[in-house]
């Protein structure tokens, strides 16, 4: 069994944390007892009682938890661990190489020279950064800061590469969901333009082949009132801002998405969500899918009378 000790810059002496590497599957507590020859096993019993370990990135408080060869046992000396949370974002997967998590709409994905507010970016180093203060974040893919869902990151540059590289091959199955202005009346639709991007910043769309890059969305209607309309939708392209220029040249936008027309915002947010995330594992090449529940606050306008 290997051991090594984590000291984290900036900490007090009461936050004290040691790693543990285990090295065959077995149970908590005989590992425990194995590893930490200072304590006795009431005392191992009481630490744990107290949340005083984490396997991987839970807090665990049974001793009979089934360890895996290849978990890390992170122990807290003198105080219990803290449940880790952020807001903004959720952690919905991690291992060596990527994490994956689910972003709130109004949070920049990743900052720029002119906007350095808090980031999704910033958010997930911080947590990498807990339990390794050198550890590097890589980026993989943007999401609109309108946007809320799935993102993912890689936590060094060979998996940042590799997905980069493998990427063409797998983001036409994610699929966003939207709620439009107004009802869709096509259930089924191929949206296909030119899109090009302004000093303003604004993606505009042209029929024009010369005029910018093909853009192709893919929608299908989820469900609609007289109001506004819930879809599902694929990017055949992936181009800046691409649905939600798709839904403005249909004359029905996103709703709360003032910068591509729309004039209704009951949600508070832009009404644009990345559900369903597939990527290549870029370690294993295993086809990894992830997929959150449907905002609840999207489904909300087809509950009530909507009056404006």
């Amino acid at each position: 069994m290997s051991k090594k000790n984590q000291r984290f810059s900036g900490k007090s002496r009461k936050n004290r944390q040691s790693t543990i590497i285990v090295t065959e599957d077995m149970e908590l507590l005989p590992f425990l007892i194995l590893n930490v020859k200072d304590k006795t096993r009431n005392k191992l019993k009481g630490m744990l009682t107290h949340k005083q370990f984490m396997v991987n990135k839970d807090i665990v408080t049974k001793h009979n938890h089934l360890l895996k060869k290849g978990d890390k046992v992170i122990v807290s000396w003198d105080a219990a661990h803290r449940k880790q949370s952020y807001e903004g974002i959720k952690i919905v997967f991690e291992d060596d190489d990527v994490i994956v998590i689910n972003k709130r709409s109004g949070l920049l994905s990743i900052g720029s020279a002119k906007e350095k507010r808090q980031t999704a970016y910033r958010i997930v180093t911080a947590h990498i950064q807990f339990e390794n203060p050198v550890a590097r974040l890589f980026v993989v893919h943007r999401l609109d800061r309108e946007a809320s869902g799935l993102m993912v990151f890689a936590k060094n540059r060979n998996a940042q590469l590799e997905l980069k590289d493998n990427w063409e091959r797998t983001f036409a199955k994610n699929m966003y969901l939207a709620v439009a202005e107004g009802t869709i009346e096509e259930d089924e639709k191929t949206i296909k333009s030119y899109l090009r991007e302004s000093k303003a910043l604004i993606v505009h769309s042209s029929n024009n082949p010369k005029d910018g890059k093909e853009a192709i969305t893919k929608y299908s209607v989820v469900k609609k009132n007289e109001y506004f309309t819930l879809l599902e939708a694929y990017l055949h392209t992936e181009r800046k801002n691409q649905l939600r220029v798709h839904l403005q040249e249909i004359k029905h936008p996103i709703i709360g998405d003032k910068k591509y027309g729309s004039k209704q915002n009951p949600l508070n947010r832009a009404g644009l969500h990345l559900r369903r995330l597939t990527f290549l594992h870029p370690k294993t090449q295993e086809e990894m899918t992830f997929e959150t529940k449907v905002p609840e606050d999207f489904l909300k306008v087809f509950r009530y009378k909507y009056y404006e």
